[in-house]
């Protein structure tokens, strides 16, 4: 019996993130993400005071990404729900990693530079999980004039080539879409 299965009780707390992608002009794209956390029961804080279910975090990115070098040029956040005041002092934190590219090693950059007690685990982990949907934006963005599209052996070897089982190196996709001399349609993985 799967541990999906054996749920039994009502859920105590929620996540939920949401990311869209959106045309910005012929070479950008904006990339938005949502992460909503909601307590679905009552607790209590450290001192015995009760607190009712809320919602206890709800923080947004937008970021602007050249879809000819996947750079993030700009990049804006808002915390219209925070659990403790302090959470505000970390809103410009994400500002350390504009200037970056969503290559591999993108998430290390992320932890190196305002990981911890440098920014807030929220909008690290929601910007971590906004990484590989602005690349899915970006193939999106691509795929969407068969005649216009721009993805180089070089974009499939650094985005695609061993980024998980389907697009391992010795895989029938990758020699499929290496017989053909570009990535085609089915590169929007």
């Amino acid at each position: 019996m799967s541990l999906f299965d054996q749920i039994q009780n009502e859920p105590i707390h929620n996540r939920q993130i949401n990311i869209s992608s959106h045309v910005y002009d012929e070479h950008h794209i904006l990339v938005c993400g949502e992460l909503h956390d909601r307590r679905l029961v009552t607790t209590y804080y450290f001192d015995g005071r009760r607190r009712e279910a809320d919602s206890v975090h709800r923080m947004r990115i937008c970021m602007k990404i050249d879809t000819e070098t996947l750079t993030i040029t700009e990049l804006d956040t808002e915390m219209p729900c925070t659990p403790h005041s302090q959470c505000h002092e970390t809103q410009q934190s994400l500002k350390a990693i504009v200037g970056s590219r969503l290559v591999p090693g993108f998430s290390a950059q992320v932890h190196k530079h305002v990981g911890g007690p440098k920014g807030c685990i929220h909008l690290t982990t929601l910007l971590l999980a906004m990484a590989p949907a602005a690349l899915q934006g970006y193939w999106t963005q691509t795929d969407r004039d068969p005649k216009g599209r721009r993805v180089s052996k070089e974009h499939l070897d650094r985005y695609l080539v061993n980024s998980c089982y389907v697009w391992r190196k010795d895989g029938d996709l990758i020699k499929k879409v290496t017989r053909h001399g570009e990535a085609d349609a089915e590169t929007s993985s």
